[in-house]
């Protein structure tokens, strides 16, 4: 952008709505450098390099405090409720474009029961992840299990940085959404409140030869996903998920962008309050029908007649 400013009355010049300048790029690349430069009657020269994290929340701190003491995620360490089979990734930034030679180390802390309702405790290291960029870590409840115990939460570290899951242990079906979270991170949602399906046709009609015919029908498939009872520490994530411009249908043939048309999470401040939200959407794609095929029955062991 180049611009020509007049001060004000008290010699000021104000820029307005700079994000929405940036956000085009931060979009692509949620981390990014930007460069201004000031030149006043050609008599003053001054320019800056400044780099930019995408945030679209309201943060009551300093950019470097929330980096060095937040994971890129609107829960800010609030429990998240997760089960086996479902996929959780963090995401965390030092802020910086280049490596500073130095390293994360990731652990997490994770909380197990026996059948004789006795705790374990138990420490597992992550790795590291290099200070620089966005970086993603694999924090599935998969990857911590302990023979002859449940696991009951686990907590992960990274420096400040502190986020802890809580283990579902009935495993309940869900649907499970990625999406492009505030912070241009893609984080999962899964709904255990169901699937309603909604089939909205549209057809266009007309005289050819004498006789009344369709010649287009526009079909939209409306699902409308239910969360199901949630608790308070992810009234932020759901709304995040609400506001997501691009989300994926995780499916087990890969994932399918969709489009949320829907959305309600009200609620109030009830003390004794159980919200349950619910968002909607349509396929992204025009094919609206979406085929699911016969699996084959045995594995590639077995004899082709047996399929």
């Amino acid at each position: 952008m180049q611009e020509s400013y007049t001060p004000d009355s008290q010699n000021i010049i104000r820029i307005l709505d700079l994000f929405s300048l940036l956000e085009s790029y931060l979009i692509n690349e949620p981390l990014t450098n930007f460069t201004y430069e000031m030149i006043a009657d050609s008599l003053w020269d001054n320019s800056t390099n400044f780099t930019v994290l995408l945030c679209r929340p309201i943060v009551p701190c300093s950019a470097e405090d929330f980096v060095a003491n937040y994971f890129l995620t609107t829960l800010t360490g609030r429990d998240k409720i997760t089960s086996f089979g479902r996929t959780e990734t963090l995401y965390l930034t030092t802020g910086k474009l280049s490596s500073g030679g130095t390293t994360i180390p990731v652990t997490a802390e994770c909380i197990f029961v026996n059948d004789q309702n006795q705790l374990l405790k138990s420490t597992r290291s992550l790795g590291n992840v290099a200070d620089y960029g966005i970086r993603s870590i694999d924090v599935s409840p998969s990857r911590f299990t302990q023979s002859g115990y449940k696991l009951l939460r686990y907590t992960i570290l990274a420096g400040a940085r502190k986020q802890t899951f809580r283990v579902d242990q009935d495993e309940p079906e869900s649907i499970g959404l990625k999406f492009r979270n505030s912070f241009g991170a893609v984080e999962t949602f899964y709904f255990v409140g169901g699937d309603t399906v909604e089939p909205e046709l549209s057809r266009s009609a007309a005289y050819f030869a004498g006789q009344y015919k369709t010649y287009h029908v526009d079909e939209q498939r409306k699902h409308t996903l239910n969360t199901g009872y949630i608790p308070e520490s992810m009234f932020a994530l759901a709304d995040d998920v609400a506001r997501a411009t691009e989300v994926w249908l995780m499916d087990e043939s890969g994932d399918i962008p969709i489009t949320i048309t829907e959305s309600n999470t009200s609620r109030s401040d009830e003390d004794d309050g159980l919200f349950a939200f619910t968002v909607s959407y349509i396929f992204a794609s025009r094919c609206q029908q979406r085929l699911r095929l016969l699996p084959d029955i045995f594995d590639d062991s077995f004899d082709d007649t047996y399929n």
